[in-house]
């Protein structure tokens, strides 16, 4: 019995066992994915309009929230006429989120014929800005600006249109 088991032996020698090899490498064939996107676009479809007033002795403050509505303080009265907040349709990739960057200082409203100024200020939009603030809902979604006028006197501010611009940054997150 010892013999047939040496004899098996040196015959499993002799023919190569099975033994497996230890490679000191690998290689792999793996895959790699990229989506294109459609772009972000923004288009205004109502300009912020802070209505027709007057500023009296002292002027004031008139503020548009977010969802159009109008209040002043000071000596400013508010009177008839079209009020608003801005709004920016948004369109992209379904279900995508976006980050609105706001105005960092203020806009300057310039009278048509005089030259004489008023400041917009303290913007705040719906959805809010910021990191992570809304999400393109099939596609698409409305985004409202308000903000605060800086009203002067009557002197600081003659009868007339005033009018200006400033710029709003959206962008995918």
């Amino acid at each position: 019995m010892k013999k047939t088991l040496l004899i098996s032996l040196i015959v499993a020698l002799l023919f190569g066992i099975a033994i497996p090899k230890v490679h000191s490498q690998n290689t792999v064939t793996a895959q790699a994915f990229a989506e294109v996107i459609a772009a972000l676009t923004a288009t205004e479809t109502s300009q912020l309009n802070f209505g027709k007033f007057s500023p009296e002795v002292q002027g004031g403050q008139i503020i548009v929230s977010p969802d159009g509505a109008r209040v002043a303080s000071g000596s400013v009265i508010l009177s008839g006429g079209l009020a608003n907040s801005g709004i920016f349709h948004l369109t992209g990739a379904p279900d995508a989120t976006f980050s609105i960057q706001l105005p960092e200082g203020p806009a300057i409203l310039t009278h048509q014929n005089s030259n004489k100024t008023m400041l917009v200020s303290d913007w705040v939009s719906s959805p809010q800005s910021g990191t992570g603030t809304g999400v393109l809902v099939d596609g698409q979604q409305y985004v409202h600006l308000g903000a605060t006028l800086n009203v002067g006197s009557t002197v600081d501010n003659p009868v007339g249109l005033y009018s200006g611009t400033y710029n709003l940054t959206f962008a995918y997150n």
